[in-house]
């Protein structure tokens, strides 16, 4: 990286703080978890005070900060966060014994929503540590800049810099004039879903520790379970509430918004959503009659089965069934699925439906040029014309993720995995959904890769999370230098 004059080191130092001040309240809930269960406390008390103290000393010294955040500053921002957190979230696992690397790996895994774990058997994991797993995939979900927007005094433009490097859309909607609002108001569904996940779920058969890890897990698209057989060691009622709030945590917040505004027209008429509903039914029904003539299935279960993993996988939360050998055909969907994501302006990663759309929309565009080169043919997408600008970033979005993608299951393939196994670690994990690997590879663990391919694994996911152009930005001359 390189050293700028330009960029706005106090409030960087001073957000900084204040996320460490935040996340060490995390800390210190999984630490009275664990005490109320019995377990060892004394990792969360130190990560809790190491957290808070370092929080609180870059917070006092810059405190005086200037309230000016640029386009480039809050990218940034954002990135550095990103790259930074999961480091200081990897500490209760490394004083529970954890490697370093394996430390890393989990904190990652839980703050990019991936919910790989290396944790071969939860059911030996202290409580209060389960309980933190989960929380991280709750924080990652919303995003960083959320909580900076909520909690900080008000600065000039800084928030709508902060909110567009975290919420990436070619859309660019805020609800109300006043970014602060919008972000209230996202906050509200976020915790509105969490909430009724749990209570829905806690009155089947989970208790409360397992129905909060699962609400947090689900309502982040996130996947980590406090359950060795994942979602298929719970009730069809428990698996058919998380596919709902799978389902819902994969649309975008605005749609919510304008919901809750009686605007049902603009809801109805949104292209994303949708497509988002046709791509979901459109496979589970294939699925559905793969699993009936093929696996003998009976008719609900096929029903739940394939209802079940669509929607986790469109949804980039990942969860399993731990259904024994789904097929090679099934396979391949799920590959193509995970690059495909949920809507934007959502917890989902992935490619997003937004752009898949404008890729698909651009064939017809591109081949009426062709015929009609002096014509003015917009892409559209949702009724209004989109820049040509705006639709060759998303062709440049997609190549590039396309070309990481292959990239790292090269890599991974090079460090002696096999084949599939590869294409799909390097899918699961660029797309942020990594516990459903145990349905495409039988017997797979997280904890038997070699150290090389856990960072390989980490990079993609960070990559995932925090979408391309902003990756890179934190390594580019251009991005730190002068503006």
């Amino acid at each position: 990286m390189f050293i700028t004059r330009n960029l706005n080191k106090k409030i960087f130092f001073y957000i900084f703080g204040m996320n460490l001040l935040f996340f060490s309240m995390v800390f210190f809930i999984s630490g009275l978890c664990s005490y109320l269960f019995d377990d060892n406390y004394l990792p969360f008390i130190i990560s809790f005070l190491f957290t808070a103290f370092v929080g609180f000393l870059l917070a006092y010294r810059n405190r005086n900060y200037t309230s000016l955040i640029s386009k480039k500053d809050g990218r940034l921002l954002i990135g550095l966060l990103w790259l930074i957190m999961p480091v200081f979230g990897a500490l209760p696992y490394m004083i529970y014994g954890f490697s370093f690397t394996n430390a890393l790996f989990e904190s990652y895994s839980g703050f990019t929503t991936t919910g790989a774990s290396v944790i071969k058997d939860v059911s030996i994991m202290p409580k209060g540590l389960l309980l933190y797993r989960s929380f991280t995939q709750w924080v990652g979900g919303l995003g960083f800049a959320v909580f900076i927007i909520l909690f900080l005094k008000t600065m000039r433009n800084g928030a709508n810099n902060l909110f567009n490097a975290e919420f990436n859309s070619i859309e660019k909607e805020k609800d109300s004039p006043h970014i602060r609002n919008t972000v209230y108001k996202i906050f509200t569904i976020y915790s509105l879903l969490t909430l009724f996940c749990f209570l829905l779920l806690v009155r089947g058969e989970m208790n409360w520790f397992e129905a909060l890890c699962h609400s947090f897990s689900t309502i982040s698209t996130g996947g980590f379970s406090v359950s060795n057989g994942n979602i298929g060691s719970y009730s069809t009622y428990s698996q058919y509430v998380i596919i709902l709030f799978m389902f819902l945590s994969g649309i975008s917040y605005f749609l919510f918004l304008f919901a809750f505004k009686g605007k049902w027209k603009r809801l109805l008429k949104d292209e994303q959503l949708k497509f988002y509903v046709f791509l979901i039914f459109f496979f589970a029904f294939f699925l559905f009659f793969f699993e009936i003539f093929f696996k003998n299935y009976d008719f609900f279960s096929a029903i739940k089965i394939s209802l079940f993993y669509v929607v986790s996988i469109v949804s980039s939360t990942g969860f399993d069934l731990q259904v024994n050998s789904l097929g090679m055909l099934p396979t391949i969907i799920f590959i193509f699925l995970m690059f495909v994501g949920g809507c934007s302006a959502s917890s989902s990663t992935g490619l997003k439906i937004v752009r898949v759309l404008v890729l698909i929309r651009y064939i017809p565009v591109s081949l009426k040029r062709i015929f009609h080169p002096r014509a003015i043919i917009p892409v559209r997408y949702n009724g209004k014309a989109l820049r040509d600008e705006s639709v060759r970033l998303i062709f440049g979005f997609f190549f590039l993720f396309l070309l990481i993608f292959l990239a790292g299951a090269f890599s991974l393939s090079v460090m002696g995995n096999g084949f599939i196994v590869s294409l799909s670690l390097s899918a699961a994990s660029i797309s942020n959904m990594g516990p459903i690997m145990g349905s495409i590879a039988e017997g797979f663990s997280y904890g038997d890769l070699n150290i090389v391919s856990k960072y390989i694994l980490m990079v993609l996911m960070l990559i995932g999370r925090l979408e391309i152009y902003a990756f890179f930005a934190l390594f580019s001359k251009s991005v730190w230098g002068r503006s």
